[in-house]
C-alpha cells in the first residue's frame, strides 16, 4: 500500500521512537567509486549508526524509482562528520494506525559543506552535526521504546517478510503462514533484526533469518524435536536450511512447530 505524502522530518523520529523500525535483511545497491556502501550479500551492518541516523535526519527526499513505490531517502550527519544515507520503505497494513520503517540501504557520503549524491546532485549539508553524546542519547531513546513495546509485533514482521527478495520472501511467507495455521494465538516480533515467534508464559519457539544463498528456518525448544532437524547444536538450536532449489515439506515443518510450540522456549 503507498504511503500517503508528505512525510515529515518529525514524522520519521515519531516512529522511530514509537519502535515503528526495523532493517532490512539483504537488499541491492551499486557500488559507486567514492561511496561506501554495506555489503548486500550479508545484509545492513551498521546497526549501531541506522536508529540514531533515523532520529537525525536533515533531509527527505521521495525515492523516485519505479520499483520501490513506497521508498523514501534520508539524509543525516554522523558524530564523526560523516553523512548517511539511509535509503527506506514505509509499509502499511490496514490493521495498523502506522506504517513500519524498513531501512534498506546504508552508504556514507564524504563532503565538508556539500555532498554529491548520485540521484538527487548536489546537497547542502546541515551544520548541526551531533556529539556522540547525541547519538547515543538517540539510540537510548529506541531502546526504551523497545523494552517497554507491548505490541505482538505482527506488522514488523510482516514488514520484514514483505522486504525479502523473490524465492526468499516466498519461503519466508510460507513458514509464517505454517506458524499462524498451527500456533493461531502465536506473538510475533523482530529482535535483534530477525523475526521470532513465540506463545505467551513459554518464550519463543521459532524464528527465521536470511542469508545470500539460504533461509534458515529454526526452532527453540527444551528438548530436540522428532525427527531431529538437519542443522542445529542443541535443543535451542535446531534448525532447516534452504536454498532457492530445495523444496519446503510443508507437512514435516508445521510438526516441528506444533512440537516446539508447545514447550518452553526462549525467554522474551
Amino acid at each position: 500500500m503507498r504511503v500517503p505524502s508528505p512525510i515529515t522530518i518529525q514524522r520519521i523520529s515519531e516512529l522511530v521512537a514509537a519502535n515503528r523500525a526495523i532493517r532490512s535483511p539483504t537488499y541491492h545497491a551499486a557500488h559507486d567509486e567514492g561511496i561506501r556502501f554495506t555489503d548486500p550479500e550479508k545484509g545492513l551492518q551498521w546497526g549501531a549508526d541506522i536508529i540514531p541516523a533515523l532520529m537525525g535526519f536533515f533531509r527527505l527526499e521521495k525515492d523516485t524509482r519505479d520499483d520501490h513505490p513506497n521508498g523514501w531517502v534520508g539524509f543525516a550527519r554522523h558524530w564523526r562528520g560523516e553523512t548517511l544515507r539511509l535509503d527506506f520503505d514505509l509499509l502499511s497494513r490496514s490493521d495498523e494506525p502506522d506504517p513500519i520503517l524498513v531501512v534498506t540501504a546504508v552508504s556514507g557520503r564524504a563532503g565538508e559543506e556539500t555532498i554529491s549524491d548520485e540521484d538527487f546532485g548536489e546537497i547542502e549539508l546541515s551544520e548541526q552535526v551531533p556529539t556522540r553524546r547525541e547519538w547515543e542519547e538517540r539510540g537510548k531513546r529506541y531502546q526504551a521504546a523497545r523494552r517497554t513495546d507491548d505490541a505482538d509485533g505482527a506488522a514488523a514482521v510482516k514488514a520484514y517478510i514483505a522486504a525479502l527478495p523473490g524465492w526468499k520472501g516466498e519461503v519466508a511467507t510460507r513458514f509464517d503462514e505454517i506458524i499462524e495455521r498451527e500456533v493461531p494465538h502465536v506473538r510475533r516480533a523482530v529482535k535483534w533484526h530477525i523475526p521470532f515467534y513465540g506463545v505467551e508464559g513459554q518464550g519463543w519457539f521459532a524464528s527465521f533469518s536470511a542469508f545470500s544463498k539460504h533461509v534458515k528456518l529454526s526452532f527453540v525448544c527444551e528438548s530436540y524435536l522428532e525427527p531431529k532437524p538437519p542443522g542445529g547444536t542443541g535443543p535451542d538450536r535446531q534448525a532447516l536450511d534452504l536454498k532457492k532449489t530445495d523444496a519446503l515439506d510443508e507437512d514435516q515443518v508445521a510438526s516441528w512447530v506444533r512440537q516446539a510450540a508447545d514447550k518452553p522456549g526462549m525467554g522474551w
